[in-house]
């Protein structure tokens, strides 16, 4: 009995890992790390290998983790060296700057036939501006860098219960004004502002400068302080134009008189930047001979950076509408404020 034991032992897929825990270190946004795993098949038989979800999970890794490959076949003896990258982008950034989530995981790698083994990924989040709440950037007077994570923890958590909240520092977040002054000096006559692509290794040192409150930028070209621009909107925490008025702000976005009254509801704070926020792209097409954007060109970039659908969103009627005709709609609700007088809001 014993050797037929020992036989079917031999006879089940069997596999080496060079490691089972993974720490990337510190974490930065849009900053890609990768480290490389490497599956030896060391049995006698053929291995299908892949990683697993585990329960009550959706994907078998977090959001921030990618692996390639995440299922192979190996012979005996073949080897083969898995990816894992890690990257934080505008998506999950406010996730992990507000302490709702953090940079740990286990991976269920799961042997067809065979066991399970279990993998540790661990890595230290460094906090910034991107993916931070208007809320707390306006309360925050010094760079982001000096803030201890704990407190910004804290501070963001005092924003989503709107309990004991300090007072504001800023009308606006420093970081808003340092790029919209910096665009506003140099980047009027630009042809194509917005649309032409920054430089990647640019827009990580303009984030770091605003996280350390370096914040002179002439090094760096217009376009690359275009993007960092848009993406710090984008990864904002709560966007500019709050979740809870989105269907409204679609609603009535044939009618100026009904967006204004929206933008009239929302936060002072959210109003502040979108009246700033739309005085300068005013300003922008006061020189649109020279930089060649229009309205309704400004209306449709930002209009779906300001304007963004609520997340896990459970509301189905917006679902069965063409993606076109919201984005028009979040174009429209834009292009009236480009157009119309600001005095109101």
């Amino acid at each position: 009995m014993k050797k037929l034991d020992k036989l079917e032992n031999e006879f089940l897929p069997q596999v080496t890992l060079d490691k089972l825990e993974v720490n990337f270190g510190e974490v930065h946004f849009i900053e890609s790390k990768v480290q490389i795993i490497t599956i030896a098949n060391t049995g006698q038989v053929p291995v299908q290998f892949e990683f697993k979800k585990k329960l009550n999970d959706t994907r078998y890794c977090k959001d921030w983790l990618s692996i390639k490959p995440y299922m192979s076949f190996l012979k005996p003896g073949e080897k083969c060296d898995v990816e894992l990258e890690v990257y934080v982008d505008k998506r999950i950034a406010y996730k992990l700057n507000a302490g709702k989530d953090k940079i740990y995981d286990i991976l269920v790698l799961h042997l067809e036939g065979g066991k399970d083994l279990f993998i540790t990924v661990s890595g230290n989040y460094i906090p910034g501006c991107f993916g931070a709440s208007l809320e707390a950037l306006v309360r925050i007077m010094v760079p982001l860098s000096e803030v201890p994570p704990e407190d910004l923890y804290e501070l963001e958590s005092s924003v989503i219960t709107n309990q004991k909240l300090r007072p504001q520092s800023f009308d606006i977040p420093k970081e808003i004004w340092v790029l919209i002054d910096h665009l506003y000096k140099f980047g009027l006559t630009q042809e194509e502002l917005f649309l032409h692509p920054g430089l990647r290794y640019e827009i990580q040192k303009i984030r770091d400068k605003l996280d350390t409150g370096n914040y002179e930028l002439s090094n760096c070209s217009v376009h690359s302080v275009a993007e960092t621009f848009l993406l710090f909107l984008e990864a904002l925490a709560e966007p500019v134009i709050p979740y809870e008025f989105y269907y409204k702000s679609l609603d009535c976005s044939n009618n100026f008189i009904s967006c204004r009254n929206v933008v009239n509801e929302i936060p002072r704070v959210h109003r502040n930047v979108f009246r700033y926020l739309i005085s300068f792209l005013r300003e922008v097409l006061n020189h649109s001979t020279m930089n060649r954007l229009d309205g309704k060109l400004l209306a449709t970039i930002f209009g779906g950076i300001l304007l963004r659908e609520p997340m896990n969103d459970t509301r189905s009627s917006y679902k069965k509408i063409n993606q076109q005709a919201t984005e028009r709609k979040k174009a429209t609700f834009i292009f009236h404020f480009l157009m119309n007088d600001l005095e109101d809001i």
